[in-house]
């Protein structure tokens, strides 16, 4: 997939975040005060949206995907993270949803490396009062 395309891929996502019985929904390029609220109960001012399903934007098998996110997971428990779970979802159906993760406290900078870790072409991150925005890891 070319850069403008991969670009316009992630700006047509929703990002869903479990927070409590209503999911938040983040788009890049947007605020959203729920998730100021959540971010504020939980004495967090960063964040960031990391996957480890799919790396660089080629489909794997459910399985495998699983056992990343897992490596994923255990991570964020190494490294003392905290963290919602969260689901990619683009607009079209010519993508799967991608589970995913909401780390909370997190740095741009140290979000891309973990996006990096996880040949991740990108992540979103973001932080209380500001908009979600593409981060990139390594370009296509």
């Amino acid at each position: 997939m070319s850069t403008p395309a991969l670009h316009a891929a992630y700006l047509q996502t929703t990002y869903w975040v479990e927070a409590g019985p209503q999911p938040v929904a983040l788009r890049i390029g947007e605020r959203s005060c729920a998730l100021d609220r959540m971010l504020g109960a939980c004495r967090a001012s960063r964040w960031a949206f990391v996957t480890a399903w799919n790396p660089r934007s080629e489909l794997r098998p459910r399985w495998q995907n699983a056992r990343r996110q897992r490596a994923l997971l255990h991570a964020l428990r190494s490294s003392g993270w905290h963290w919602v779970g969260a689901l990619a979802q683009g607009d079209g159906d010519d993508w799967p949803p991608e589970p995913g993760v909401l780390v909370l406290g997190i740095s741009r900078e140290q979000a891309r490396r973990l996006g990096r870790r996880f040949r991740q072409y990108a992540v979103v991150a973001g932080q209380r009062g500001g908009v979600a925005r593409l981060v990139w890891c390594e370009r296509p």
